[in-house]
């Protein structure tokens, strides 16, 4: 299991009421697979990894920074 910090912004923030969570995930996880084990809805989010906005396929890499970035609204 390998560590990865998640930072979570909008309603993802107010849902899990923190603006950053530290999840394991089994070796060779892909982005996809840590949204599924959060429970968001993999069409609600785009992800960065490292900073690097990135497709849900993507392989996680030891200790990476995944930012869970839900739509934005205004008016």
């Amino acid at each position: 299991m390998n560590p990865h910090t998640v930072l979570l912004f909008g309603p993802l923030r107010d849902k899990f009421d923190s603006s950053e969570l530290t999840i394991e995930m089994p070796e060779n996880s892909s982005i996809e697979d840590l949204l599924n084990h959060l429970g968001v809805d993999t069409d609600y989010v785009k992800t960065a990894m490292d900073g690097e906005i990135m497709p849900i396929s993507t392989q996680l890499k030891v200790g990476s920074e995944i930012a869970l970035l839900p739509p934005v609204s205004g008016g």
